[in-house]
């Protein structure tokens, strides 16, 4: 699950429960959607070769 909101200065901001150091911004709810999608392959990407525990509830394709 994620979650969006828009912040007082316009910017939507995204975060990921799962994955707490997942989050990222944008100056609308497509490009927040968009780099937040970055952030979660990157934030896998790195669990993975640090060995680390990947949530079943995360799709990775």
């Amino acid at each position: 699950t994620i979650f969006i909101r828009k912040a007082p200065d316009g910017f939507y901001i995204a975060s990921c429960p799962l994955i707490p150091e997942a989050q990222a911004q944008g100056e609308t709810d497509k490009e927040c959607i968009a780099n937040i999608k970055e952030v979660l392959q990157l934030c896998l990407e790195f669990r993975k070769e640090r060995g680390e525990e990947i949530p079943e509830e995360i799709g990775v394709n």
